[in-house]
């Protein structure tokens, strides 16, 4: 059984720009990618910081804190600890940005575009 949120107006969701919406007890960010509406927690999984004013950029969105990227229809990781706060850092620092966390996805939700409203499916 779906449990579908309404959080926001066909027009509110713009292609590479982040909207952010509350469903189901989560903070959820929205845009659109290649037409259509994709939905995310707004949570980075490596350290559970706000992925609200990452970049996004041809389909994926960067942590704003340590550069992990990750594909905003999927959630899969890209890349994992790049940088810190928006500069890169040489590569032998990822383990230690890292702090022993392995890559992992964002948690991805369902988006449904009906009517000129736009639903999250939060299970």
């Amino acid at each position: 059984m779906m449990a579908q949120t309404e959080v926001a107006k066909s027009g509110q969701i713009r292609e590479g720009v982040i909207y952010v919406a509350s469903a189901g007890g989560h903070s959820v960010l929205l845009t659109r990618v290649r037409g259509d509406v994709q939905a995310f927690e707004n949570k980075c999984p490596h350290l559970g910081l706000s992925m609200a004013r990452g970049k996004v950029e041809n389909g994926a969105i960067t942590c704003p804190f340590h550069g992990s990227k990750f594909d905003i229809c999927s959630g899969r990781n890209l890349d994992w600890v790049t940088g810190f706060m928006g500069m890169k850092t040489p590569g032998w620092t990822r383990a230690i940005i890292g702090l022993g966390k392995r890559p992992a996805g964002l948690k991805t939700f369902t988006a449904i575009e009906r009517d000129g409203e736009v639903f999250v499916d939060i299970r």
